[in-house]
């Protein structure tokens, strides 16, 4: 792995150079998800996509807790409601 990689992204993702066999390869590493790529470009808009991935998964992560919940708590009342006074 290259100790200096070619570019940061603001949110933590790098893109790191490494000659391969056939010329340079771009490696793409953002939040435990990895790729490589065979040009600067390539591996510039993937990072992106890679990031936008955490985004998106964090989004869908907060629905579905916020949805069980809700539900969770329905059943804890319906199950104490005969047990509560008025």
């Amino acid at each position: 792995m290259s100790n200096n990689p070619l570019y940061v992204s603001k949110r933590g993702g790098t893109i790191s150079c490494f000659r391969g066999d056939t010329g340079l390869l771009f490696l793409v590493y953002s939040d435990r998800l990895s790729l490589f790529c065979n040009d600067l470009w390539a591996a510039k808009a993937q990072l992106d996509r890679l990031e936008g991935f955490q985004d998106r998964s964090g989004e869908i992560n907060l629905q579905a807790m916020n949805q069980h919940g809700k539900s969770l708590r329905d059943f804890v009342e319906s199950a104490a409601a005969p047990y509560l006074e008025e």
